[in-house]
């Protein structure tokens, strides 16, 4: 017969071990499925922000179809090929109406007007869905990193539209929380920590 004494149990260095070795399998794995749901957040934000612009640009451009020529005189390459004749509607513009809503006149100032107003953020006093930064103009070299000169907020982002002088979306930058969306008609949506906008 056995005694008592012969009976062993795992011992704390063991469990340590053991609690370190599935500490490392686990812990990569869950940060994984974090970014991965940040991600989905953040493209899925930038979808409502591309549906929102799309129906202003269809409301502008039904309203004031001649205003769309004189501001469409942006240039990029979008999905590889090189566009003219662009309409562009950024941070500067929406910063600067969600500020003074007064300033609208240009299409492209009307068309960012109803953008804030279809994404609840014309008012910045109003507590905004969305606010921008400095309200700075991206640029092709800009990321969420170097835009954002101090820690953002949390409904700071990125905005970058481009479209056609007929009022249809070519295609969207949204940044927010370290991540950049690229949305390009007709083709796959990119999301990129700390991606740049589309050069204009």
């Amino acid at each position: 017969m056995r005694s008592i004494k012969d009976k062993r149990g795992i011992t704390l260095v063991e469990l340590i071990v053991v609690l370190a070795i599935l500490a490392a399998v686990l812990i990569p794995s869950l940060i994984g499925y974090i970014d991965k749901a940040k991600q989905r957040a953040v493209i899925a934000e930038a979808r409502d922000v591309w549906t929102a612009s799309q129906a202003a640009l269809s409301e502008c451009y039904a309203m004031y179809p001649e205003s769309f020529a004189a501001s469409c005189k942006f240039k990029s390459t979008i999905g590889g090929v090189q566009m003219t004749r662009l309409g562009r509607i950024s941070n500067g513009a929406l910063h600067a109406l969600q500020k003074n809503s007064n300033e609208a006149g240009t299409s492209s100032r009307r068309i960012a007007g109803q953008v804030l107003a279809y994404l609840d953020s014309a008012d910045k006093n109003a507590g905004p869905r969305y606010t921008f930064g400095s309200g700075n103009i991206p640029t092709g070299n800009t990321r969420p990193s170097n835009y954002f000169t101090t820690e953002p907020k949390s409904t700071d982002v990125i905005i970058q539209i481009f479209h056609t002088a007929d009022g249809r979306m070519v295609a969207l930058n949204f940044g927010k929380n370290g991540y950049m969306v690229t949305m390009v008609r007709d083709q796959e949506t990119t999301c990129v920590r700390d991606g740049n906008c589309l050069p204009s």
